[in-house]
């Protein structure tokens, strides 16, 4: 079996392998008689019907090649569980809790109030003083001046 494929193989590929050096080498080729970008080549071209175009007779109904299901009920958390989310406190936030509640007994809140009053406060003086500064150098200046 082996010799006779070995045979057909040697009588197929002989012809191929025995070519003239004639016969392999390219051939110069003719110049056609129209050069390929010619007006009525282009003419002729659009002058010929389009070609027929596919269009199955009935519609093609698509169908699908694959299947979809959930094997796991939608988890919806409790009113007691969305409640605890919520609102429940993190670690941190207990942290900073407990720290203000311990901060020597003093509410922060209330030294906050006493600052914004001292700073209310000491706005006012600073405007009284600038306006009694101010009637001061007009009164000087009117004693100073001669009437008019």
């Amino acid at each position: 079996m082996r010799t006779f494929r070995a045979t057909l193989c040697a009588a197929l590929l002989a012809p191929a392998l025995v070519v003239s050096p004639a016969t392999s080498a390219a051939a110069p080729q003719e110049p056609s008689s129209g050069s390929p970008i010619s007006l009525e080549r282009i003419r002729e071209d659009l002058e010929k019907p389009p070609p027929p175009r596919l269009t199955p007779a009935q519609p093609v109904q698509l169908r699908p090649t694959f299947k979809t299901r959930v094997d796991q009920r939608s988890w919806v958390p409790t009113l007691e569980e969305h409640l605890h989310k919520q609102f429940d406190l993190t670690a941190m936030q207990r942290q900073s809790a407990d720290w203000a509640a311990k901060c020597c007994g003093l509410n922060i809140g209330q030294f906050v109030k006493i600052a914004e009053d001292a700073l209310r406060a000491r706005k006012i003086r600073k405007t009284r003083e600038q306006i009694a500064r101010e009637l001061a150098e007009l009164e000087a200046a009117s004693r100073t001046s001669p009437p008019k």
